[in-house]
């Protein structure tokens, strides 16, 4: 295709005489591929910055330059300077794979939690509706059935747009999928235009990368800008923004008020097994029965069902779907043991995500029971995090375990150091800097009725250390140590 076409909706600051005119046979962002035909687009990150590489690319073929800045590489090959290169990025994916999102209704989710558990419950009313789905997220892939490996929440736009184009060529007629802050930040989607956004909630994450929660959540909002329509929780204090930002037709769902468009009535707690109750709007009311533990499970739920409505699902799919989903793999998991303890996992991995996953918990628990929590944080992320975890699970869980998760190129002890500033001299916990060695501990020492939330890594099958990434399932590891205790 020519680069002119390609740039479809890009903001073209100035190019080289016929660098519009020159024909491409792909498109790269990494300068260590083969460029011979290519469109090089340099992409600024948080650790490189591909205008840096700009010479380089001219002996690896490429046949035009994509940039923000002009570089000396530009005096020497066709370039087109361009207001934003991560824009240009998608659009140029989308373009030279045909636009395969605009043959499918996207239905985006963003928010700090909630987000993998709503694209499933999206999806098990879909398909109850007899439509092929599409998932891209955090713990997997899917296109219909098919199962593809994730590797972030929402991918590259190499990545994205050919899972989008996999899914258009299959059948797909919907997709659901998360939106992450980055991935609004870096304008990943920019060729897609969502049916409906939906908006769960907003708490401090990833302040590393954006600074504080103002800026946090005006990438989140990026989604509603470009969302025909919006389905905002009233109940979340940046709710107000979000809706204030959508531009097109937007409604609110609240488990606490009964001035939402959508709201939950007659809540009924079942314990381990799960909440029930009425989703009411104007002019109907369904019965919602979800067997995922917690009030946010009421939350995630009513916007799943909200957005399903919206879809023009029947108020017997909804109900019927969302009762037959039993969980969602790594969010308030039970551990298949046969034991007289019960271990669950969870991937919460933010202060607000670990104090409802305990009070919800606490909810259930009975006096006698005791509340242990295994939990670390990651290294490489917010920092800020890590004493407001500690002093939540110290506050809420009987027995607190403080271990390693993912601490990537930090030292585990000094994250577990900054954990520990935030829990209050004379509670009672333990560190055990080794994950599984801490697994092992719990699970051999439980006692009878102990209830062992497991929290931070959730679906995922790996640890990233300083070696880098290598297998782990603490599901896995659980079974083996309850395994080891039985002989």
């Amino acid at each position: 295709m020519r680069v002119r076409e390609l740039l479809e909706g890009v903001t073209i600051v100035e190019c080289s005489a016929d660098a519009l005119e020159v024909q491409i046979e792909s498109i790269s962002e990494d300068s260590r591929e083969d460029l011979s035909g290519k469109a090089f687009v340099c992409l600024a990150g948080e650790r490189s910055d591909g205008h840096d590489y700009a010479d380089a690319v001219l002996s690896k073929g490429a046949a035009v330059l994509i940039c923000e800045k002009k570089v000396d590489a530009c005096e020497k090959m066709p370039y087109v300077l361009v207001d934003s290169t991560r824009k240009a990025d998608a659009l140029m994916w989308s373009k030279l794979l045909g636009d395969p999102a605009k043959d499918l209704k996207v239905i985006a989710v963003t928010g700090t939690n909630g987000k993998t558990s709503i694209t499933y419950m999206i999806k098990s009313v879909l398909e109850e509706m007899g439509k092929k789905v599409g998932v891209i997220g955090t713990i997997r892939n899917m296109i219909g059935s098919e199962e593809i490996e994730s590797t972030m929440t929402t991918p590259m736009p190499r990545q994205l747009y050919g899972l989008i184009a996999r899914m258009r060529d299959a059948g797909v007629e919907y997709l659901v999928m998360e939106a992450s802050s980055h991935a609004l930040d870096y304008e990943k989607l920019a060729a897609i235009t969502p049916e409906i956004g939906i908006f769960t909630n907003l708490t401090p994450e990833h302040l590393d990368y954006h600074g504080n929660m103002m800026q946090y959540a005006a990438a989140k909002a990026k989604l509603f800008k470009i969302s025909k329509i919006s389905v905002i929780n009233a109940d979340d204090s940046y709710g107000k923004y979000m809706y204030d930002q959508a531009t097109g037709e937007k409604y609110t769902y609240s488990k606490d008020s009964v001035y939402a468009d959508f709201t939950a009535r007659n809540i009924v707690g079942r314990g381990i097994r799960g909440s029930e109750y009425d989703l009411v709007s104007n002019n109907e009311a369904i019965h919602i029965e979800c067997a995922i533990p917690g009030s946010f499970s009421v939350s995630n739920s009513l916007a799943a069902a909200v957005a399903a409505r919206l879809c023009g699902a029947s108020c017997k799919d909804v109900a019927l779907a969302i009762r037959r989903l039993p969980g969602v793999t790594g969010r308030m998991e039970k551990v298949p043991l046969s034991a007289d303890f019960t271990v669950i996992i969870d991937y919460a991995h933010t202060p607000d995500a670990l104090e409802n996953v305990l009070k919800t918990i606490r909810a259930f628990k009975t006096p006698e029971q005791r509340l242990v929590a295994v939990f670390g944080c990651g290294g490489d992320r917010d920092k800020t995090k890590r004493p407001l975890m500690g002093g939540i699970a110290a506050a809420m869980a009987d027995h607190t375990v403080v271990t390693s998760d993912n601490s990537r190129t930090e030292d585990p002890a000094a994250i577990i150091a900054d954990i520990l500033k935030g829990i209050p001299e004379g509670s009672d916990y333990e560190v055990i800097e080794n994950r599984t060695e801490a697994l092992h501990r719990v699970v051999l020492t439980a006692q009878k009725d102990d209830i062992i939330l497991v929290a931070g890594k959730g679906h995922e099958n790996y640890e990233i250390t300083a070696e880098g990434k290598h297998p782990f399932s603490e599901k896995e590891i659980i079974i083996r140590a309850f395994e080891q205790r039985q002989i």
